[in-house]
């Protein structure tokens, strides 16, 4: 990880990757989209030390970067991978970062937190969000990958 963000307020890795535990991390298709959100986020109440927009490029390139990984980190990554775990939500980050996304981080600590932003952001109509706890990633939004059989 190239940046650790003094945004955050509790750890921003964990099994050597990019894991902001307790943050709800919303996808938006542009950075004016994200942008916005923070704006009625900040309207409803969330201080500006609670929620950030950021650019794709910034997140992807930045905070989720491995470039100057250490052999132990990578590893846990290949190990992180292999289950199932944070490694695909990176690779959805990416997608959408090249596609010309960008994201919000909101600090959720507690449930009410997060009920409190969902209320908001899920009338924006982000990509995705998903919510770092600290055993688990919770999908909060997500679109379908596989399409059932009709």
């Amino acid at each position: 990880m190239k940046t650790h963000w003094e945004f955050f307020k509790e750890g921003d890795h964990s099994f050597g990757m990019f894991y902001p535990r307790h943050y709800i991390l919303a996808g938006f298709d542009s950075f004016a989209q994200a942008q916005s959100a923070e704006s009625e986020l900040l309207r409803q109440g969330f201080t500006a030390e609670e929620v950030r927009s950021a650019t794709g490029e910034f997140v992807v390139n930045e905070l989720e970067s491995m470039d100057d990984a250490s052999f132990l980190d990578r590893l846990k990554m290949q190990i992180s991978k292999a289950v199932g775990t944070e490694a695909g939500y990176i690779d959805d980050d990416l997608e959408l970062a090249r596609s010309g996304g960008a994201f919000l981080f909101v600090y959720a600590p507690t449930d009410d937190d997060c009920r409190r932003a969902m209320a908001t952001l899920g009338q924006l109509h982000p990509v995705f969000a998903r919510r770092y706890l600290p055993m688990a990633i919770e999908r909060l939004i997500y679109p379908a990958r596989v399409q059932p059989d009709v």
